[in-house]
Formats: structure tokens, sequence, C-alpha cells
């Protein structure tokens, strides 16, 4: 827990406590709220103390727990986030259908199974709604909102689970737990939200260890807090810290493959490793000096089933990280790609091609950009330069069954063969801020308009 701030701060203190008072003064209107409105939920005693309704002890909860089944259930595919498919991708690119929606798609969708045992839904993350369900063999909409209102999605794609949850972070500092409804029912029921209250504007994708247990993340004014939340329809922090010592804006958390640690990136320069049900700091490796971090950069780390090795991509490279084999050990970190001479950042996680043992990253310099393939002993084995204006930015590249990689760059859905020869390209009227995902013979996309594509079906 965290004591009041001291009396007379300056810097930083000051306004994180005009803030604070802000938010205090919104909360004290709380009688003068709208029926029908979400009252504000930041008593000065949260705001001095994100952290104080943490208890340890979870309400019993029926199974299934976990990630719910699904082509691409959470954030880059998986809570290893190693944005590799199971499926074979589309080797052409055309059009299937779109479908347009209300608001700006900034981050990925998702697709699982809303329901356990019902065929898979798309779920879309979306404006203020802040998520819209889809038919993703047809587009058609399912439904698209819920029985509550906020602010809208913002680069928080939502994570599916717990048997029937969709869990999503928006721009009015709070993670929802919308419970979702069989298909053919009525709009997603906000099972309940919990609010940051230090401006925490809740931008990270969460994810779901296989005890249920929901990992969130909010920048809080520099400050960082990282909460796990029990799983089921009562609102509970099992545990909660902040501050964390950074920052933590877009970047998802992830899980080692054992789901013993919970790896977290840290102010822009830091990797911390946590217990998952304790919250108890592992330990920690200072790879770059923090810095401020960016609205749209995503800093999100990335795990290797095979070996556990966690990939950090940050302005200076992309690092390594093999963790200690013993909890009290230190990790060792080493630097797998320098892009410091090319003047280059790294702002969206890389994608593993486990089957050949290479690391998928793409890296920019203003509006250029690189796209590298590495192998596991951090070498390139070919880069490309030419695919076109874009940053790599909170989209990182996703990578099929196959090898073959797609991305998005500007307004460019594009498809390399695995030696990153061509294999297709697609120009959309708007700009596509998020990376694409993939099921099987087909990729789904969001633009910066409320658009959503699936592009695919080849055929033999």
């Amino acid at each position: 827990m965290n004591a009041a701030p001291p009396a007379g701060p300056t810097g930083r203190a000051h306004r994180r406590t005009r803030v604070l008072a802000a938010l205090f003064a919104g909360a004290t209107m709380a009688s003068a709220t709208p029926a029908g409105a979400v009252a504000p939920r930041c008593a000065i005693e949260l705001q001095n103390n994100v952290c104080l309704e943490a208890n340890p002890v979870c309400p019993a909860v029926s199974s299934p727990t976990g990630v719910n089944a699904g082509d691409w259930p959470a954030f880059q595919a998986n809570v290893q986030h190693t944005g590799q498919s199971a499926f074979d991708g589309p080797a052409c690119n055309a059009s299937v259908w779109s479908t347009r929606l209300v608001g700006r798609i900034l981050s990925s969708p998702v697709l699982a199974e809303g329901n356990p045992g019902e065929p898979q839904t798309l779920f879309v993350p979306v404006g203020k709604a802040p998520v819209c369900a889809l038919d993703p063999a047809s587009g058609a909409v399912r439904w698209c909102g819920t029985d509550n209102r906020g602010k809208r999605a913002d680069r928080s794609s939502p994570v599916i689970g717990n048997g029937d949850f969709a869990y999503i972070g928006t721009r009015d500092n709070d993670m929802w737990a919308i419970q979702i409804p069989p298909i053919g029912g009525p709009l997603g029921h906000v099972a309940w939200r919990q609010k940051v209250c230090t401006d925490g504007d809740i931008t990270v994708p969460p994810i779901i260890g296989n005890d249920g247990l929901v990992y969130m993340a909010s920048d809080s004014l520099g400050a960082g807090t990282l909460m796990a939340m029990c799983p089921g329809s009562t609102r509970q922090v099992k545990w909660c810290k902040n501050p964390v010592g950074g920052g933590i804006r877009n970047a998802s958390p992830a899980l080692s493959p054992a789901g013993d640690a919970l790896y977290v990136t840290i102010g822009g320069g830091i990797l911390g490793a946590f217990q998952p049900q304790t919250g108890a700091s592992l330990w920690q490796a200072n790879l770059e000096t923090k810095r401020r971090i960016g609205r749209n950069s995503n800093l999100a780390p990335v795990v290797d089933p095979n070996t556990g090795r966690i990939y950090v991509g940050l302005r200076e490279g992309l690092w390594a990280v093999d963790p200690p084999s013993t909890p009290s050990g230190t990790p060792t970190v080493t630097r797998f790609l320098d892009t410091r001479g090319a003047n280059q950042r790294i702002e969206a996680p890389a994608a593993l091609d486990l089957a050949r043992g290479r690391v998928i990253v793409g890296a920019s310099k203003g509006p250029s950009s690189t796209l590298y393939a590495l192998d596991a002993a951090g070498h390139v084995v070919w880069q490309r330069s030419d695919l076109g204006g874009g940053k790599f930015q909170n989209n990182p590249p996703v990578v099929d069954a196959s090898g073959r990689i797609y991305l998005t760059l500007d307004k460019s859905l594009i498809a390399l063969n695995p030696d990153g020869t061509n294999l297709w390209r697609r120009e959309f009227s708007s700009r596509l801020p998020a990376s694409p995902i993939l099921a099987d013979g087909r990729v789904y996309v969001g633009s910066t308009d409320g658009q959503v594509y699936a592009i695919g079906d080849c055929g033999a």
C-alpha cells in the first residue's frame, strides 16, 4: 500500500496533486449524476492509495477459468504474445466482407468462443461501444455495445476468457468486465468496472492466467499501476502495485510458459518480473534509461514458449532476456538487435516464427521503417526497407503456421513469404493502426474509419 503524498509537492508530484484534486472534485458531484450514468468512483482514499481495495482471497468461482478456446483470443494470439497462428493465413488478397462500425479502431480485434462450445465470435474494440461482436463468417453484427456507457476504447485489445467474459480497458480509467451473451442474445452486460484513480487510462490489453486472474495495468501519471483482478462477476482486486517505478502504456503484460512469472515493461526501459499470485517482485532487468512513453508506442514483452526467453523492443534495439534459473537469481540480458546506428526505434512487439527459430520485428525512423528477420543468435537473416511509408507503432507483425508474415503499415496490409519476398499487398482508404489477426485462411483487420475487413478464402 502507498502512503498519502507529502504536503507541499513540487514538480511531477505537484502535477499529480492537481490531477487528483480534479478527480476528487468530479467525485463530489456524484449526487448530480443523471439516472443511468455511471457515478465517479474516485473517493479521496482511493486517490491517495489506488491499491486500498486489494484483498488476496478471491471469491469462489465455477470453472472454466483461463483464456477461452479460439483462433486468436488475446493480444498477439496468446498470453506469451508470440503473434503466431496455428493456421495458415491467406495466400491472396481477396475481399471476403467488410463491416462499418461507429468509432475508430485503434487496436487489434480478437477471435474466440464467447461462450464455451459456441462458434467463434470476432470481438472488435471500437469507439465507445467499447466492444462489438461480429460473426466472423459473414461480418454480421451479433451485438455492439453494452448496458453501460463510458469513454472510448483506445489501444487496449480485449481478451476473452473465464467462461463468458470479455475484458478491455478504456479511456475513462476503467477496465471493463463484460459478460458475453449467448449468440442471438442482447447487448453485453457489464458485470463490473475497475477504476484506476490516478488519471489511469487503461490502454493496456489485459491478459488472463489459467487460474482466471486478470492482469491489467495503467500509466498512472508515469508512476505505473499493476493489478490482478479476481475472476467471476464480483469486482475484487486480488493484488495491486502502485507505483511500480514507471508508466505502463499500451504494453500488455505476458506470462512465462509455466505461468509462474508475470512480465511487464516499465517506464520504457525496465523489464519487471512479478509473482502472478501475489504481485511480489521477482527480479528486474534494467535495459535502457527510462523515458516518457509515447501515445502510440507498445513495448509489450514477447515470450518464447519453448525456451522461456523474453524479447523486449525499445528505442535502442531489441533485447533478449533469459530468466534466472531460481527466483532469486539474476537474468541474462543480451542486445539482440542494435538499432542505434540506424537511429531506429522499436515501438511494437516482435513476433515469433517458432518452427524456424526466427524473430520478426519492425523498427522505424520517422515514417521510414525496416522489417527484420533474425535467427536464434540474433543474426539478420533478411531485412526489408522498401515496404513503403508508415511506422511500426502498436502494430507488430503476425506469423502464420507456414512462416508467412502479415503486417500493416499506414494504409497498407502486406503479406510476405518466410524468406521475406512479396506474397501480396492490399491498399485501403484509411489507416490500419493496429495488427491484423489470423484465422484459418483469413486475415481480419480494422481501420481508423471504423471499418473491419476480412481478407482471404483463397481456395486451393
